[in-house]
């Protein structure tokens, strides 16, 4: 992972927001142990009940440790990375933690309910209060930066009925194309449909199934 370093001073001073009644994010997470000394993480994140339109966040840090190493060692992506980043890096200084690139794109949610959603490998199991995040480099919106936030183990299902993955109530084709793009992008959701970890041919099989039957 590229290393970003970030003096305690600039950090504070771009963490800092001017909408105090503003809102932040909260993280879940849920982890499970995969032998040889790894534990597989799924995190969801999604904002609070303040959400309003136009709100957003960049740099993107979890596993965050202040001024010293990271307790979530070993971090390799299971997924794709969520949002508009495109890559893992890390962020170094007061902030140190895995960390979304670019970091200077903004995640501005559409809806309320929208999240970001996304898997990872590490070798350190960190249980609930051990895991914080933070995002830095400032808002938009009236949005406030989570900083130092402690995340929640334990998620409620973050994925859509078998087969909706848009808002309305019904199995159609921009559900067929949600899922297709899910897929290809090996979001944890895509990969679930059948018992192993991967996203291959037999989830988007077991999917098609679940296309027919319909929901509940």
């Amino acid at each position: 992972m590229r290393k970003l370093s970030l003096s305690i001073a600039a950090a504070t001073a771009l963490a800092v927001s001017s909408h105090a009644s503003a809102q932040t994010l909260d993280l879940c997470y849920d982890v499970v142990a995969i032998g040889g000394g790894l534990f597989e993480y799924t995190f969801v994140c999604e904002t609070d009940a303040g959400w309003a339109p136009g709100m957003g966040w960049r740099w993107y840090i979890f596993g965050d440790q202040m001024s010293a190493p990271s307790p979530m060692t070993g971090v390799s992506m299971t997924s794709a990375v969520p949002g508009p980043w495109t890559m893992l890096a890390s962020t170094g200084g007061f902030h140190n933690g895995p960390t979304f690139a670019g970091v200077l794109d903004y995640w501005i949610p559409i809806t309320a309910g929208e999240t970001l959603v996304w898997s990872c490998t590490s070798t350190a199991v960190l249980l609930q209060g051990d895991l914080l995040f933070s995002t830095i480099a400032g808002t938009i919106g009236g949005a406030v930066a989570p900083n130092f936030k402690v995340a929640t183990q334990g998620c409620p299902s973050a994925c859509p009925c078998a087969c909706d993955w848009d808002p309305d109530p019904v199995c159609d084709i921009f559900d067929f194309l949600a899922f297709q793009n899910g897929f290809v992008n090996s979001d944890p959701c895509a990969c679930g449909y059948d018992p192993d970890p991967a996203c291959d041919i037999f989830d988007f099989l077991a999917f098609l199934i679940e296309f027919v039957i319909g929901c509940p």
